[in-house]
C-alpha cells in the first residue's frame, strides 16, 4: 500500500510548491505586455514562438536556479530574511498586475513585426517576461526551504509545466484587452495573496 501510494504522496507535495511558483511566474502578470508583443502574429504564429520561448525559458530557469543557489550560499542569507525579501518581492508583482502599472508601450522596441522565420533569436519573453525577478524571488524561498537537489528540480519541471500551459492558454484562447485585463488583474490579485503567505512566514519565523 505504501508503494502504490508514494507517487501520489510526492505529487501532493511537489503540487503545492509549483504552485506557488506558477503564481510568482513573471507571465501571469505580464499578460497584456506579452500579448502586446504577439499581436501582430496569428495563432499558429504564436505558438510556435511561445513554444520556442518555453524552451529557452526552461534552460534559463535551471541557469536562474544555479545563480540564486550560489548566490544565496556565498551571502549565507538567513532564510527569514529570504522569506521576507522574496514576499515582498512577489508581493510589489501581483500589486503591479492589479494597478496596471506595468506599461505595455514600453515594449514597442520588441514587438515581433516579422514572421517567426525571421523574427530576433533573443526576445524578452522567456526572460523577463516568463521567468523574472517575481519568479526568482518565489525560488530563492524554495532553495531556502533545504529540499534536496532531485527533488528541487522535480518542483522546477512541473512549474515550467504549468508555467507553459497557463502561458500558451492566455495568449492563445484569451480574446480582447478588457478580458485579458480582468484576467491579469484577478491573477494579480492571487500573486499578491502567495507573496504576502510567503512574507508573513519569513517574519513569523523571524520574530517568533
Amino acid at each position: 500500500m505504501r508503494l502504490k501510494n508514494y507517487p501520489m504522496i510526492q505529487f501532493s507535495f511537489f503540487l503545492p510548491q509549483a504552485c506557488i511558483l506558477l503564481l510568482a511566474s513573471d507571465s501571469l502578470t505580464n499578460i497584456l505586455a506579452l500579448h502586446h508583443l504577439l499581436a501582430n502574429y496569428s495563432v499558429k504564429q504564436r505558438m510556435l514562438v511561445l513554444l520556442r520561448e518555453s524552451f529557452f525559458a526552461f534552460i534559463a530557469m535551471f541557469a536562474l536556479y544555479g545563480l540564486a543557489l550560489g548566490g544565496l550560499k556565498v551571502l549565507n542569507t538567513p532564510v527569514c530574511a529570504i522569506e521576507v525579501v522574496g514576499g515582498i518581492a512577489v508581493t510589489l508583482a501581483g500589486v503591479r498586475a492589479v494597478l496596471r502599472l506595468g506599461k505595455e508601450e514600453s515594449w514597442i522596441p520588441y514587438k515581433f513585426n516579422m514572421s517567426p522565420s525571421h523574427s530576433p533569436c533573443i526576445s524578452p519573453i522567456a526572460l523577463p517576461l516568463m521567468f523574472g525577478p517575481s519568479w526568482l524571488a518565489a525560488c530563492c524561498t524554495l532553495i531556502a526551504r533545504n529540499h534536496n537537489t532531485l527533488i528541487n528540480f522535480q518542483i522546477l519541471i512541473l512549474s515550467w509545466l504549468l508555467i507553459t500551459l497557463a502561458t500558451f492558454s492566455l495568449q492563445i484562447f484569451c480574446k480582447g484587452n478588457k478580458v485579458l485585463l480582468a484576467t491579469q488583474t484577478v491573477l494579480g490579485l492571487f500573486v499578491t495573496i502567495v507573496g504576502t503567505q510567503l512574507l508573513v512566514s519569513g517574519l513569523q519565523q523571524a520574530f517568533l
